[in-house]
């Protein structure tokens, strides 16, 4: 997992007692020109206000057409993830293993064999439970540092105690707490409208009649990584910082594609779409915590020894899109579900 601003990082300090002094990273640089930072506008605005027709009303009479070959690629220049045509299925995404990799090979996927621990290892695993119970104690306690990192002290328990079971948390606390949250979702959202509008038209070049009848089909992405570009910046607050750092994701999505309402108009499109997000949670030889400078270490320790057990953190978010082609900037998007 990559939790601190270089590469992969740090949870040794996400527990770090209130008196040590917060150093927080500077922002993310703004994002270029026509590149979208934010997703508070694109989130809530209305079909009026954005200049799309909202789909669905009336409903169409036509039942759309499933069209489309799984395994098709989508041929576009313009998306960061490839896509292909067909249902979700996960891209082969690689994470590293922290102090349990395999020295010699960096592309080994399993672990190398834990230590027995000794008695400083399990003093030093009573002191970070210590650490733990304490960071609990100040959430929301005004001027103490470190006192708004609740899903960071989630993950770090799940650490202590979880045995390296799977976990999963909450993506849409991610999109609504910290800025770089919302632009993960904004980006990925219009890269997946660039994919499906590219495979409707690939689809139109190959059966001209399809652009007269509404069609549905589905295209699944690649993994887009999250912490080391503007467009899919770094988490901005300590507790995401310390939750999940750097980590990937990946969209899948069903896409309705409906003819255009009047002569010479546009095809209007209605995506619902899957955000799928992971991170591997451990600790990394060299790293060290960004808002208190701990190093990975310490607790890269109980890794090896086992008395601390690295896991894979699983999200997900679902969103309804809409928009006419051509104009992915001027989308509508939505909660499923009416969240």
């Amino acid at each position: 997992m990559s939790r601190i601003g270089e590469a992969s990082g740090s949870a040794s300090a996400r527990v770090q007692q209130a008196r040590t002094q917060e150093v927080r990273p500077p922002p993310p640089p703004p994002a270029p020109p026509g590149t979208s930072r934010t997703s508070d506008t694109f989130e809530s605005a209305t079909a009026g206000r954005r200049g799309t027709p909202a789909l669905g009303s009336p409903t169409p009479a036509t039942t759309p057409l499933p069209v489309g070959t799984a395994g098709t690629q989508v041929v576009t220049t313009d998306t960061v993830a490839t896509y292909q045509a067909g249902p979700p299925q996960r891209p082969d995404i690689h994470h590293d293993n922290g102090f349990l990799q395999n020295p010699n090979d960096p592309n080994d996927r399993t672990p190398i064999a834990t230590q027995s621990p000794g008695v400083g290892d399990y003093a030093a695993r009573a002191e970070w439970e210590g650490r733990l119970a304490a960071g609990r104690a100040i959430q929301g306690v005004p001027g103490v540092p470190h006192n708004n990192i609740p899903d960071g002290l989630d993950t770090y328990d799940h650490f202590l105690h979880g045995n390296g079971a799977d976990r999963h948390f909450s993506y849409e606390r991610f999109v609504s707490t910290d800025p770089a949250g919302q632009a993960v979702l904004t980006n990925s959202t219009r890269d997946t409208q660039q994919g499906a509008e590219a495979y409707y038209n690939q689809l139109v070049a190959n059966d001209p009649s399809l652009a007269n009848r509404p069609v549905t089909f589905q295209i699944t992405g690649s993994q887009i990584p999250v912490g080391s570009s503007e467009q899919f910046p770094y988490p901005e607050t300590e507790n995401w910082q310390k939750a999940i750092g750097g980590h990937n994701v990946w969209n899948s999505a069903t896409v309705t594609v409906y003819p255009p309402e009047q002569p010479g108009g546009q095809p209007r499109f209605s995506m619902d779409m899957t955000l799928h997000a992971e991170d591997r949670y451990n600790f990394n030889p060299g790293q060290h915590d960004i808002a208190t400078g701990a190093p990975d270490a310490a607790n890269g320790r109980l890794e090896r020894t086992g008395l601390g057990h690295q896991y894979t953190n699983y999200g997900t978010l679902q969103r309804q899109v809409t928009w006419t082609q051509g104009s992915p900037e001027n989308a509508v998007s939505r909660p499923i579900g009416g969240r």
